[in-house]
């Protein structure tokens, strides 16, 4: 029985993986978030730095986190973001 769990859980994880990202695999924090969801929530929403995002990760996760992961999370402008989760909101 766990284990059609785990395999539900996965499979339900990497559809989400997906639908999100046209390029490699998306990271799944231990809170089952993914990374670049919270990357962008803490800069866009929270207006934390880039560099504390880094260190909140590099923590959380017990890696060593580039600062380059952050970069990328957070290069789509503003405005884009914004219209991303208007439009997730209005299709549940």
């Amino acid at each position: 029985m766990a284990g059609k769990k785990k395999a539900a859980k996965e499979a339900e994880v990497a559809t989400k993986a997906s639908a999100t990202s046209g390029r490699g695999r998306a990271v799944v924090l231990k809170d089952g978030t993914l990374r670049v969801d919270y990357i962008r929530k803490r800069y866009y929403d929270e207006g934390a730095e880039r560099s504390a995002i880094r260190k909140e990760l590099c923590e959380m996760t017990g890696q060593d986190i580039p600062y380059q992961i952050v970069f990328a999370g957070t290069k789509v402008g503003r405005e884009d973001y914004k219209a991303a989760q208007k439009e997730a909101k209005s299709a549940k």
